[in-house]
């Protein structure tokens, strides 16, 4: 797409409405689903038949990348068109928002402690709400509790029922969606939505359960092999996928679906096995940041077709605003795909309580994939000839791992840093036993 300097809005004709220049926006996160895991993106399973169908109709990235493997960093940098480094959200032992139960004057109070978006970044919501969109959104997952400052900038922010394990169930997104929408349909509006199913614990509503398992071979108290994980995992996403379905079906008996930009990602995804591991947050493997990225544009503007070139949450921000003809932030550090200038890395920072080994950083050159590890587990991987990142090329060509180390620390040290803090506040009690239970916190 072309820049702003560059931007001619489409005539009428081309998209069937009058507000074709600033179309409705509803942007998605699919929580902790992985690319590879959708239909539309080679998986063998019919696991996303609602989003299959959206991407026949849209652009289709092949080839993006979260910046972070958990919630709060990756969100905050779809929100703020910003690297982890410089928004600031994220796990930090000095940070403002203490996780833990426990009080000063026991040693564990500042294990668990993080830092949400800063009070003087500019989010999407906040942009848009000052060129006359209603802004709203619908959440499931902890993470996202307007404790952690991801509500900046939306009039309303709806992040109750997330009380147990699971979140909050898609049914409930979609339905609570649709009752907002149903009173904004005839304003601009931008709403966000958040489904949280295939996060842990994989556990899809009955009648999904046997979705890819033989009928009858889950019971109380089995121990869960990892093949019968995955097939769990994939029937989250199934059930997620249906419940997408019905949200299209309401937007289209609303008239709102074919004017609409409407954007499908996900924040990260999740190890299910590979490199023995399962979860996410704690690793910058592919299983974690490769996600999915779906674009429908208003009208026909824009012919379906796949892109194939790195994009990031970072950079959607910029699109959005690329295709409403709105200005920039001058500080914000995403790009316009194709024209991607950034380079491509990602960044996580678990707590040692959490991990015993250490934070990592990614930096993506073409193919080369390098991984700094803080406890020295330093990787090279050429992702073309080794996509599952089991050869580590490192100790065969130690001068390009060299070389991109030097690039990335050159790039740390143009991002600028999160300029301002708040006093220590404790989260409420079942937002911490949520996390708990997911596995965040101990």
């Amino acid at each position: 797409m072309a820049g702003l300097s560059s931007y001619v809005p489409l005539s009428i004709g081309e998209c069937k409405s009058l507000s074709c220049d600033k179309p409705n926006i509803i942007l998605i996160t699919l929580d902790t689903t992985r690319a590879g895991r959708l239909h539309c993106y080679g998986y063998t399973r019919l696991t996303s038949p609602s989003l299959d169908n959206l991407a026949t109709k849209s652009v289709i990235y092949t080839s993006a990348l979260a910046p972070s493997s958990w919630t709060l960093p990756s969100h905050a940098s779809l929100f703020t068109g910003k690297f982890t480094s410089s928004h600031g959200a994220r796990y930090d032992p000095e940070g403002p928002l203490n996780l833990s139960s426990a009080i000063a004057n026991k040693p564990s109070w500042s294990q668990y402690r993080v830092r949400s978006i800063s009070d003087n970044e500019k989010t999407l919501a906040e942009i848009l709400k000052s060129y006359g969109y209603k802004t709203g959104a619908v959440v499931a997952g902890p993470w996202l509790k307007k404790i952690f400052g991801l509500d900046k900038g939306f009039t309303y922010y709806d992040d109750s029922q997330i009380s147990s394990l699971n979140g909050r169930r898609a049914s409930q997104v979609t339905s609570s969606a649709l009752q907002w929408l149903k009173k904004v349909s005839k304003d601009k509006f931008f709403l966000f939505l958040n489904y949280f199913d295939p996060h842990y614990p994989y556990s899809p509503p009955e009648e999904f359960i046997y979705s890819f398992l033989p009928k009858g071979s889950l019971y109380p108290g089995k121990q869960l092999s990892v093949v019968e994980k995955n097939a769990l995992y994939d029937a989250e996403i199934l059930y997620m996928d249906y419940y997408i379905g019905q949200l299209f079906d309401n937007l289209k008996r609303l008239n709102l679906y074919d004017n609409m930009l409407l954007i499908i990602t996900s924040d990260h995804g999740d190890l299910l096995g590979e490199h023995g591991i399962f979860g996410h947050g704690k690793f910058l493997f592919q299983e974690e940041l490769h996600i999915p990225l779906i674009v429908k544009y208003p009208g026909t503007e824009i012919s379906s077709k796949e892109e194939d070139g790195y994009i990031q949450l970072v950079d959607i921000l910029p699109m959005i605003l690329n295709r409403l003809n709105i200005p920039f932030p001058q500080d914000i550090q995403g790009n316009i795909s194709p024209e991607i200038k950034h380079p491509i890395f990602a960044e996580v920072y678990p707590l040692p309580a959490m991990t015993p080994y250490g934070e990592w950083r990614a930096l993506y050159q073409g193919n080369i994939k390098f991984l700094w590890n803080s406890k020295g587990n330093t990787m090279l991987f050429n992702l073309k000839n080794d996509p599952a990142e089991l050869n580590n090329l490192l100790p065969k060509d130690p001068d390009q791992a060299k070389s991109m180390a030097l690039s990335m620390n050159e790039f740390l040290t143009t991002l600028p840093k999160q300029k301002t803090s708040r006093p220590i506040q404790a989260i409420d009690e079942k937002t911490r036993e949520s996390l708990k239970g997911l596995g965040y916190i101990k």
